[in-house]
């Protein structure tokens, strides 16, 4: 299961706490680069100061054993060739009041954990319907930073939204409706490595052609 939440871990990590203002980036990254070692995962940076996180995966909806609803996600390296080899994590689902709470079912996860809640956005509502779809989810309230994306296909994707500013002395900031936090960053060859602030490297990004 470890890498199929790897972007949930990503979003700790990049996301803030306390308002964050937007600012335009003093250093413009406009190109895509792709997390070590997770070539289904892409940090696309725009000229407009904008990073577009996405992570690619594959999904299933089916019911448990007493008939509830289920989705199983899988964020995993989907190219494998056996699909018994896919890391699924697996959520009750339940409708409250126009959204749809996820829990996670695993015996690694407390059930008294706080759930997950999606709010549909765009195209189909139809993670109840038993049937691939085509939609768009906002995770929690705060805003529309975080996405889930489904596809009839059966394919996912999990987006994120922050905006960039970085400056000329290594020190870059990511913002989205949550807040913002601040690194360092150093370039090296493909690579663009960010860092926290004692220096120590928390994501190593590298330019690739193979996201799909």
């Amino acid at each position: 299961m470890a890498r199929s939440i790897v972007l949930l871990a990503v979003i700790f990590v990049l996301s803030g706490c306390g308002p964050g203002k937007f600012r335009e980036s003093k250093v413009i990254f406009d190109d895509s680069y792709y997390l070590e070692d997770a070539d289904n995962m892409e940090f696309a940076f725009s000229d407009d100061s904008t990073l577009t996180v996405r992570q690619k995966g594959i999904y299933e909806l089916s019911e448990s054993e007493e008939g509830e609803p289920l989705v199983r996600i899988c964020l995993d390296d989907i190219s494998r060739e056996l699909p018994e080899d896919y890391n699924f994590t697996e959520y009750l689902m339940r409708e409250v009041e126009g959204h749809i709470a996820l829990t996670l079912t695993t015996e690694e996860f407390s059930l008294d954990a706080n759930p997950m809640f999606l709010f549909p956005l765009e195209g189909e509502d139809g993670l109840m319907s038993g049937e691939n779809f085509d939609g768009t989810y906002q995770i929690g309230e705060g805003g529309e930073s975080y996405q889930y994306i489904f596809e009839k296909d059966g394919s996912i994707t999990m987006r994120v939204t922050e905006r960039y500013y970085a400056d000329q002395k290594g020190r870059m900031t990511l913002t989205d409706h949550a807040g913002s936090t601040k690194y360092l960053y150093e370039t090296n060859g493909d690579a663009l490595i960010l860092k926290n602030m004692k220096g120590d490297a928390v994501l190593t990004l590298i330019k690739e052609a193979d996201f799909h």
